[in-house]
């Protein structure tokens, strides 16, 4: 496979519009006319290429997912996940690597914290999103450096700290939640 990282330069609409096309998730018909119309629409060109860009990446996880049920094993997943990693140009870089994991833990984050917000949902999500907040907040520290000094790290205490409270209420939630089974295993075993 020959494919290699992408430039500084962001994708235009017309460019991701084509990938949408491509995978047949687009019916417009591509024109640069087109496209300016939808972005005087969505508030500007950036704000509707975040839109494009974000469909588009939406699509590619999906085929993402399916394509990674048919690994022949962890080696097969491994190397598939590197490859996403060098095509986004940060496999053999640590600090745009943590960068970009963090970009995704923030992605993670959001959709759990509204998932939590509803009153039904229980402990557990309530703790996965703690959890990708003290994950993410790890991560910004680790921005830092793979091996901050002591000042570096003295500069990051309030996040440090900060990812601590998340991962700790995390395990407070799932501690309810077991606390909770472990009632109602007591309930059923009393019949």
């Amino acid at each position: 496979m020959d494919i290699h990282p992408p430039s500084d330069q962001p994708a235009t609409a017309e460019q991701l519009g084509a990938a949408l096309a491509a995978l047949g998730l687009y019916d417009g018909t591509g024109t640069t006319a087109e496209h300016a119309a939808e972005a005087a629409r969505h508030g500007g060109e950036g704000p509707y290429r975040v839109r494009l860009a974000n469909a588009l990446l939406g699509a590619v996880q999906i085929e993402a997912m399916l394509a990674e049920t048919v690994a022949a094993g962890e080696q097969d997943l491994a190397a598939a996940h590197h490859e996403q990693l060098a095509t986004a140009g940060v496999a053999d870089d640590p600090e745009k690597l943590v960068g970009f994991l963090r970009w995704q833990a923030l992605r993670v984050s959001g959709p759990l914290r509204l998932i939590a917000q509803d009153p039904s949902t229980g402990p557990i999500p309530l703790a996965a999103a703690h959890a990708a907040e003290g994950l993410q907040r790890l991560l910004g520290v680790i921005g830092a450096g793979q091996v901050p000094s002591v000042e570096e790290v003295k500069n990051h205490v309030a996040e440090i700290e900060a990812a601590r409270e998340c991962l700790v209420t995390a395990i407070g939630n799932v501690d309810i939640l077991l606390q909770m089974l472990g009632g109602m295993t007591a309930l059923l075993g009393d019949d």
